[in-house]
């Protein structure tokens, strides 16, 4: 490796950096350290073998190719493209969490409407037995929280940590039976209970036409690896014009492009945000 293309390395890594710093600091994201006041006040570099992998993917393309670009492309790849290719794990988790709350909203209709509960404190207390395990935790909670806070901010704070707008109506079924009692709650949660077995369906079914955009981008990623790898293995005059500065330029550019079509592609399989129901005009935006 001579000087000028030493020099040209050096220069792409310092480039690459800065541009990665640049993003990452428009959004808010910590490049070395943790996110979390202690860490970054002990100032620990968040360093995982993936990094390490990454790196040395790096440093082998360099050494193969001679080109910065590849090297920092080959490098942020390993990162980056699992994260791009991955996806169902927001879909499933929505799919268990209503799945769960319904199984949960049913047991509190049959507690209720079967006279083993006498109010709804009671019958949260005694669902705490028989909560399904997707939110076996935050139904604990919540159960603890009765005791200090009251039945209403515990629920508000249920629904919260949920996250979800079925466990938002729950919620606000449950916090209007408290406030003004009356008849007919068994009947509502059951209802509540069946409108999410049908939206799980819904979800089950829109996955599985999500899924095939996700495995498009991985059939995609393999062919375009597989090419590249060849190329470079046994086509190098054909790759000879990204050796040049200009070429560098080029190579960034097929690649930042491929990266952005990859991300857009995974931002159409990604399920959307639902909205919250149940909005406390208290809570501070931090706590939202």
């Amino acid at each position: 490796m001579t000087a000028g293309v030493l020099l040209m390395v050096l220069a792409g890594l310092l480039v690459a950096g800065g541009l990665v710093g640049a993003v990452a600091a428009v959004r808010g994201v910590s490049v070395l350290f943790s996110g979390s006041p202690s860490a970054r006040g002990s100032r620990r570099p968040r360093i995982t073998p993936l990094h390490l992998g990454a790196l040395a993917t790096g440093v082998v393309v360099l050494l193969i190719t001679g080109w910065p670009v590849a090297a920092l492309a080959a490098a942020a790849g390993v990162v980056f493209v699992p994260q791009v290719l991955g996806g169902g794990k927001a879909s499933k988790r929505v799919i268990a969490t209503s799945e769960a709350l319904a199984d949960w909203t049913r047991r509190l209709a049959d507690l209720i409407s079967s006279g083993a509960a006498g109010s709804t404190r009671d019958a949260l207390r005694r669902s705490l037995s028989s909560a399904p395990e997707a939110i076996a935790p935050v139904v604990s909670n919540l159960v603890t929280r009765m005791g200090p806070q009251g039945v209403e901010p515990a629920l508000r704070q249920f629904a919260r940590e949920v996250d979800d707008p079925a466990a938002d109506k729950i919620a606000m079924v449950l916090i209007l039976r408290e406030r003004n009692g009356g008849p007919g709650l068994a009947e509502v949660l059951t209802a509540l209970a069946t409108d999410l077995d049908d939206r799980s369906r819904m979800v089950r079914e829109v996955e599985a036409e999500r899924a095939k955009p996700r495995a498009n981008m991985r059939t995609i990623v393999v062919v375009t690896l597989v090419l590249v790898v060849g190329m470079v293995l046994f086509a190098r005059t054909f790759l000879s014009g990204y050796s040049t500065p200009l070429g560098q330029v080029a190579l960034l550019l097929d690649v930042a492009l491929f990266g952005t079509a990859l991300r857009w592609m995974r931002r159409l399989s990604d399920p959307p945000r639902p909205a919250r129901v149940l909005v406390d005009p208290d809570l501070a935006p931090e706590d939202r």
